[in-house]
């Protein structure tokens, strides 16, 4: 097809919008914007989780929107399925794979988002069998994809990799506005550095606790270091706890949830942001640290290596050495850094909101 005002517009299917935010829910706003953008009318969405009055009045505005939120969670699945059913459309379109097996009834073509976790174990599944019978699939990055490809081995449909983007009007390199080194505590001529993560027992690949062992030797190399762990969950209590049994509290500053409307100050209060992790779908902290111009360390195992647009913005090292970790973090803390501005403009013509919705264009002019 060749999407055009002219075209019938496919009908999205999301998790949720407006109800929960994360960064599916993100993602999922940005398709629909997109969408609406390509087709030039506000496109039909059927969301399991939202109910109307959770959507604001500007999205709603001429659009055909079916909320099921209102539901109990038992009979979401059926009012999705009936909706669906009612619906006059091309093809549907998915912003996350869970919906696939329910479309793979439908017997209409379909084309699905796939982030990470969500689909990185799915082999013998339900979601497995919608995924073959999908159109096309999505994944935000080239490690998804990859882990699709082992798992739906011979019968893997079209993939189309479709990376996050995010909103370069709000991560920019102006100065701070907020004053999050005084809130701190932090020293006027502290060097810090940033990582932006869950901080839960579940989430050991996020590598925030190698950095922790790691901070005594960076200290004595570089004194004015700090580390700023910003995020909650329930092992913020045993990070602090190892902080205090390693001697340097005094050089980390554990602020919990951060509001996402002072997050790209937080970004812009700091010398560098570091994050050895290993399971990230695509990792969009590491492209929102970048286009607020942070010189961004992360691992080279997941998707990550998107994020950073295989190294051009940013530094990618192995994440289970702490050699290169390390020399990563002197190299960021001793060297000139890239301009900041420079660096926003890189990361806005990679993955701003025009290459974003160029890219889906292109997809939808050659699936389903």
């Amino acid at each position: 097809m060749n999407p055009s005002p002219d075209n019938c517009p496919p009908v999205v299917l999301v998790p949720e919008l407006f109800r929960v935010t994360g960064g599916v829910q993100v993602f999922s706003r940005r398709t629909i914007e997109a969408l609406d953008e390509i087709y030039d009318h506000p496109v039909p969405v059927i969301s399991r989780n939202d109910r109307r009055s959770d959507c604001p009045d500007e999205f709603l505005e001429n659009r055909s929107f079916t909320g099921c939120g209102s539901l109990p969670n038992s009979l979401r699945r059926f009012a999705i399925m009936a909706a669906s059913a009612t619906k006059v459309c091309p093809f549907f379109f998915s912003t996350h794979p869970h919906f696939t097996p329910w479309l793979m009834l439908r017997k209409k073509p379909y084309l699905s988002v796939a982030h990470g976790i969500d689909v990185w174990n799915i082999e013998g599944s339900k979601v497995a069998d919608g995924l073959r019978s999908a159109n096309c699939i999505l994944p935000v990055s080239n490690y998804t994809a990859e882990r699709l490809r082992k798992q739906l081995g011979d019968k893997t449909p079209p993939i189309e990799v479709f990376p996050n983007t995010f909103d370069a009007t709000r991560f920019t390199a102006i100065p701070s506005k907020t004053p999050w080194r005084e809130d701190l505590s932090l020293p006027d001529n502290a060097q810090v550095m940033l990582s932006m993560c869950r901080v839960s027992k579940t989430e050991s690949a996020k590598g925030y606790h190698r950095l922790l062992q790691l901070m005594p030797q960076l200290i004595k190399k570089h004194p004015k270091l700090h580390w700023v762990l910003g995020g909650k969950g329930d092992d913020l209590e045993n990070v602090k706890q190892i902080a205090a049994d390693l001697g340097i509290s005094g050089h980390c500053r554990f602020p919990g949830f951060v509001p996402d409307e002072t997050l790209p100050d937080l970004y812009r209060s700091s010398d560098l942001f570091v994050l050895p992790s290993k399971k990230e779908g695509f990792g969009i902290v590491f492209l929102e640290a970048a286009a607020t111009g942070l010189p961004v360390i992360a691992g080279n195992r997941d998707g990550s290596v998107d994020a950073l647009a295989n190294g051009a913005l940013g530094t990618l090292i192995d994440p289970e050495s702490d050699e290169e970790i390390s020399a990563a973090i002197d190299k960021a803390l001793t060297s000139p850094p890239r301009n900041r501005q420079e660096l926003h403009d890189d990361c806005t013509t990679r993955f701003g909101k025009d290459a974003f919705c160029n890219r889906l264009a292109k997809i939808l002019s050659n699936h389903p």
